[in-house]
């Protein structure tokens, strides 16, 4: 069970889940002092929740297993 725990805790791509987390949290104070009224807010909250964003879905596509496209057809090997 220990075993299991360690090796899942070092699989994590921690350098893409603290970008993720500091992303968010710029993108968290940038949202605030663009509605408080600074315009200028905007484009920061846009680029951070972008990287953010950009982060989750490359973390969410190495979770994912290889859909296999590049393995040769099966079906025209002769039997």
């Amino acid at each position: 069970m220990l075993r299991n725990a360690v090796a899942a805790v070092r699989s994590v791509r921690w350098a893409s889940v603290a970008t993720v987390v500091g992303a968010g949290l710029l993108a968290l104070v940038a949202l605030v002092a663009a509605l408080r009224g600074r315009p200028w807010a905007w484009l920061p909250f846009v680029l951070c929740a972008g990287v953010a964003v950009r982060e989750v879905r490359y973390l969410q596509r190495a979770l994912r297993r290889p859909a296999g496209f590049d393995e040769p057809d099966r079906r025209s090997t002769p039997r």
